[in-house]
């Protein structure tokens, strides 16, 4: 099987910029002004893996090779509170700790998981303005590449692979948006002054995990709230059956152009085992930190190019509120029948996440 890699016409120097936090493996990045972000050579059994492809199409004339999700189927300047050269340089030392480490968890007047709008039907189409309040857009020199979740006012979490290679202080991360393409809206703007991973690699997408640490505090509004993460009693949920929801600004098709406005698309979580069994998927391909979601032997739903490091969100059924279970990582193709989306499973990480972004405020509940 041969992955469809692009290219894209920017001529951009990619540093490896990625420092593993404490609690993870330390790993080296090697770093190359001939690749890209997200582009990596498939070997052997891994070249089924594909990270689902962005292409930006000819509104910038180019092409990135990065895991998005449109629903098929279906800025201002921030203000610098720190010096940033000094961060951004300082972060290049992979053995400093994060600033998060030793801190303890503020909490805000806030609650996480409200969906502004309860009443849409999800499946393949438009969500409503302000729907999604947790929803980001990762920019990079101003163009769309990933999506990510705002999962405290200092926190957004996305996909290794949608920073691995990047030069992620030149990373916009824009919240409040609904119409990505009109200009006369003002969003909420950040760039990144750090990110962390654990231990991923291209070669079979595992780890598929990533904490951006904005350069300033992000206002707790109506039109930007937080995502919940899941419990910690839930830690070992494997959530077979739930309809969750994978929301961005992906192509509405496979190879197509990415969507001005937000997507959302409903998928059901598999069981692994089920996975591989009904599939064209093996069992080294789907590893336990990650969930296939998606229509088995029907595909025509499914998160697609443009959607990498966007949530898959699902409704907890005691107190109605929204809690990330997923993020959108790779697929082979778009909502292909023996193909469904695979994601990181957020529950193999949670100690992990709230230890390394205890600096930001979460909303004061049991998250």
């Amino acid at each position: 099987m041969m992955l469809n890699l692009r290219h894209w016409s920017l001529m951009l120097a990619i540093a490896s910029c990625i420092g593993p936090a404490p609690a993870s493996t330390t790993h080296t990045t090697t770093s190359s002004l001939s690749s890209i972000p997200g582009k990596y050579q498939a070997l052997g059994a891994a070249a089924q893996q594909q990270p689902k492809k962005l292409k930006i199409g000819a509104e910038v004339g180019a092409t990135i090779n990065a895991s998005s999700l449109g629903a098929v189927g279906g800025g201002h300047k921030p203000v610098f509170r720190q010096n940033p050269i000094k961060n951004w340089l300082g972060s290049f030392n992979r053995n400093n700790s994060p600033a998060a480490q030793n801190q303890t968890s503020p909490t805000c007047s806030c609650r996480c998981g409200e969906r502004n709008d309860e009443s849409r039907i999800v499946g393949g189409t438009t969500a409503g303005v302000s729907e999604y309040p947790w929803m980001a857009r990762l920019s990079y020199f101003n163009r769309f590449y990933c999506g990510g979740t705002l999962i405290n006012d200092r926190y957004v979490l996305t996909a290794a692979h949608c920073v691995k290679g990047f030069m992620w202080f030149m990373i916009k991360v824009t919240f409040g948006e609904h119409d990505r393409c009109n200009d006369k809206e003002r969003p909420e703007t950040r760039f990144v002054l750090r990110a962390f991973s654990q231990k991923f690699s291209f070669s079979n997408f595992d780890n598929d995990i990533a904490l951006l640490r904005l350069n300033d505090r992000v206002p707790i509004t109506s039109f930007i709230r937080p995502i919940c993460l899941p419990r910690v009693a839930q830690r070992n949920e494997l959530f077979v059956g739930t309809r969750a929801t994978a929301t961005g600004w992906g192509t509405l098709k496979e190879d197509g152009k990415p969507s001005c406005l937000l997507q959302e698309v409903e998928v059901p979580v598999l069981d692994n085992e089920e996975c591989v069994a009904q599939t064209n998927y093996t069992q080294k391909m789907i590893t336990k930190n990650m969930m296939c979601s998606g229509y088995p032997g029907v595909g025509g739903r499914d998160s697609c190019q443009g959607d990498s490091g966007g949530p898959l969100v699902r409704m907890r059924p005691d107190d109605k509120r929204f809690e990330q279970i997923g993020i959108v990582s790779w697929g082979n193709g778009c909502a292909r029948p023996n193909y469904p989306g695979v994601y990181t499973r957020v529950t193999k990480y949670l100690d992990w996440i709230v230890e390394n972004s205890r600096d930001g405020c979460f909303c004061d509940e049991d998250y």
